[in-house]
């Protein structure tokens, strides 16, 4: 007697191996989640935009000198920038996330590298941010004086502390998604 063919065996197993309704229920529940996930860090992408060139707007405005305003202005063009790159990049990450035979761990990918991709975007954002304040905030220091008066709160320490916790908040994240994009490639791949 010859052995059964690869696909003989696939098909017994598909045969004999029928998933319950409320697992399939459960799974397509986790998709849905998971897509959903994908469209909020798109949000949170635009959201992180804006606010960054808000910032910087609203800095220009009090901007001292020309190269203050030239630098912001450049600064704003690179978030721009930034933005337009991930956003191009976003799509290769979901273009095989309609597959029905592994949609919910294509959804899982495709999130969790959007999320990598976004701590990316972040991390670009905040450190020209900084390219455009650290000079912004010295010439404020030099016409308002330092300290902890409101001023000095609500222009430099308020934001210093936000993007600290802004990067820490993302490091996290790009390590959950890091962790969890490995464990469903090598579930993939049993090598």
């Amino acid at each position: 007697m010859t052995a059964p063919s690869d696909w003989e065996r696939w098909e017994q197993r598909w045969r004999v191996a029928t998933a319950p309704s409320t697992e399939v229920e459960s799974l397509l529940a986790r998709t849905k989640r998971a897509r959903n996930a994908i469209l909020l860090v798109r949000v949170l992408s635009v959201v992180l935009t804006l606010v960054a060139l808000g910032a910087v707007g609203g800095a220009l405005a009090h901007a001292g000198n020309l190269f203050e305003k030239s630098l912001g202005i450049i600064v704003g063009a690179g978030i721009i920038g930034v933005w337009v790159l991930g956003t191009a990049n976003q799509r290769h990450a979901i273009d095989n996330i309609d597959a029905p035979a592994d949609s919910y761990r294509g959804a899982r990918i495709a999130l969790c590298q959007r999320q990598i991709r976004f701590s990316q975007l972040g991390w670009a954002v905040v450190a020209l941010e900084l390219l455009f304040l650290v000079p912004w905030w010295i010439g404020g220091l030099a016409v308002h004086g330092g300290g902890f008066h409101a001023m000095q709160i609500l222009t430099t320490w308020l934001p210093l502390a936000s993007m600290a916790g802004f990067v820490g908040w993302t490091a996290r994240l790009r390590r959950r998604a890091g962790d969890e994009l490995a464990r469903l490639l090598g579930e993939h791949n049993p090598d």
